[in-house]
């Protein structure tokens, strides 16, 4: 098996884990070590928010040492926020800090529509995936990875995404169709919406 899809699979193992016993420490942290191995930021903070909503504030310790473990892939800011609330301070339920990893904190509405819907790694792997298939993959596969990309940025309003590809393959001076300028004209007119609404989009959800 992918090492990354072992990880993924070990990932919602431990989920599970933590969805049935909400207030084992054990099961926290085995989940925080399986979202390290995922490489990505979201998974880790996402867990880590779930260990300081589900378990009971005095346990400081157990705190302290989660948010020591995770610190490396945290930005500093984020880092900051989580080490306010590891000395006895609770986290609550709806918090800025959870992520759509998340099982217990649940994002608040200060936290952008975009960020919900697709962490910033996932945005930078599926621009990275589309200008490389475009550049140099097969005609049909390089259309299918476009079409999902496409397709990812208007259900996902991933504007970053959108910006990051569109920046590259104009560097690399690769002409898009129409469907990139209708992509733009529909993430400008929607993704500024933000939380003050849902803007219609194909399907729910994101990868």
């Amino acid at each position: 098996m992918d090492p990354l899809q072992s990880a993924r699979r070990d990932f919602r193992q431990r989920t599970c884990a933590v969805a049935r016993a909400p207030q084992d420490p054990a099961a926290h942290l085995a989940r925080l070590q399986a979202a390290l191995q995922l490489g990505d930021t979201e998974p880790v903070q996402g867990a880590l928010a779930d260990l300081f909503v589900a378990l009971p504030r005095a346990d400081t310790a157990l705190r302290q040492a989660a948010l020591h473990l995770a610190s490396a892939r945290l930005t500093p800011y984020v880092a900051e926020a989580f080490a306010r609330h590891a000395h006895g301070h609770s986290l609550p339920a709806i918090t800025a800090l959870a992520t759509r990893w998340s099982v217990f904190a649940q994002p608040s509405g200060d936290v952008p529509a975009r960020v919900r819907r697709a962490s910033p790694d996932h945005s930078r792997r599926l621009a990275t995936q589309v200008v490389e298939a475009l550049l140099d993959g097969d005609p049909l596969q390089a259309a299918r990875i476009e079409h999902e990309f496409l397709e990812h940025c208007v259900s996902c309003q991933d504007k970053y995404a959108f910006m990051l590809a569109s920046r590259d393959l104009r560097r690399h001076e690769i002409a898009v169709g129409d469907r990139w300028e209708r992509v733009a004209d529909w993430l400008e007119q929607y993704a500024a919406i933000g939380d003050r609404a849902e803007a219609p989009s194909p399907r729910n959800g994101c990868p």
